[in-house]
């Protein structure tokens, strides 16, 4: 029997039970043989989720280590940062600790980052940034940004300059083209779109990343891209991982696959339109309508506080997303990624619906 959802907070998501028994599987060595058929299996998946043919790897760490990693493997001096929420700026907070020399294109919270403006900025400090980072999908605005056309608008005026995206809430749930675009990191936690419990982060590294990180004399000791590359050939990664997630990981692609990306995809924009739809009549949304995410919705409420309205919830049974940052008191967020279906959203809308009393 299928468990009701009644989880939505904007990651970790919610999480079937097929999952968890999944994690209940034997105990395996990491250099076995027994792990590196199951990491030959989950690879080729992994390039499929990301539409790359390039390096696919995991490792057991939240995103934030990914982004650590990625800025330490790939900038030697320079990087420019777009923001446009908190976790688009945690990229700035990572670069200035590593001492490197970040410029930020800044983005008022709740719009998305404009191409032309990125562009601009770049022809203005032309060769000067070793990469760019992107976030695709701002978590604590519910903002997605285009990256094909903030990728193009890179391309347009560097071809050297490294792309680096944070999709940590947007893989799985929007498309993600990474050869296509022209993307050389990409990373993923696995606790959001990929709906598994936390732990894992996947990534995809491009050849060109791949060759820059060969040039830099230091690059870390756990993220290190060349020893994920080395140890990836050998079948198996280079520290030990979370084993359980590991497993649960290969039932998910296959669940994934299953679905189909772009059918997954369409799924989770219709849950947003539902959210926009049923909550129109007491909530509004706090971003610009043009560039709203299919995965989490940033909700200004009306006639009701965020905090009465969810205790209201939490009475229920349901637990929703309060704000976050700047946007903590005045806003709620409702996640809907991951493996939760329309039926489990109205369903929980419903619910909303009679706290909010509409």
């Amino acid at each position: 029997m299928r468990r009701e959802a009644k989880f939505f907070v904007p990651g970790p998501t919610w999480v079937r039970p097929e999952i968890y028994e999944a994690m209940m599987q034997p105990m395996i060595g990491h250099r076995s043989r027994e792990f590196r058929e199951l990491f030959a299996r989950i690879t080729p998946r992994l390039r499929e989720l990301f539409r790359t043919s390039q390096n696919a790897f995991l490792a057991t760490a939240s995103g934030t280590g990914l982004m650590e990693g990625a800025l330490q493997n790939t900038v030697s001096r320079a990087v420019l940062v777009t923001t446009c929420g908190a976790f688009s700026e945690r990229w700035l907070k990572i670069a200035h600790k590593q001492g490197l020399e970040a410029d930020q294109l800044e983005t008022e919270w709740g719009e998305p980052v404009d191409p032309v403006k990125l562009a601009d900025h770049l022809h203005q400090r032309r060769h000067h940034y070793d990469a760019v980072t992107i976030t695709h999908n701002e978590t604590s605005t519910g903002v997605i940004n285009d990256v094909a056309a903030l990728a193009a608008a890179v391309r347009s005026v560097s071809e050297d300059t490294l792309i680096l995206v944070d999709s940590v809430s947007a893989l799985g749930c929007a498309p993600m083209l990474m050869d296509e675009w022209g993307i050389d990191v990409c990373l993923a936690s696995v606790q959001k779109g990929l709906a598994l419990p936390p732990g894992l982060t996947v990534f995809a590294v491009s050849e060109r990343a791949i060759e820059v990180a060969e040039k830099k004399h230091y690059k870390g000791t756990y993220f290190n891209f060349l020893d994920f590359k080395r140890t990836a050939d050998e079948g198996s990664v280079p520290f030990t991982p979370a084993i359980p997630l590991v497993y649960a990981l290969d039932v998910q692609l296959d669940a994934i696959m299953q679905e189909g990306l772009e059918a997954r995809w369409e799924r989770h924009r219709q849950m947003r339109d539902l959210v926009l739809e049923r909550t129109a009549a007491y909530a509004e949304p706090a971003s610009s309508k043009e560039a709203l995410s299919p995965s989490v919705s940033a909700l200004l409420p009306i006639r009701i506080t965020s905090a009465d309205l969810l205790a209201g919830m939490r009475d229920r049974g349901y637990t929703l997303g309060g704000g976050y940052g700047k946007w903590k008191e005045n806003t709620f967020r409702i996640g809907h990624m991951g493996d939760i279906q329309l039926g489990d959203l109205a369903a929980m809308l419903d619910v909303l619906e009679e706290v909010a009393g509409k």
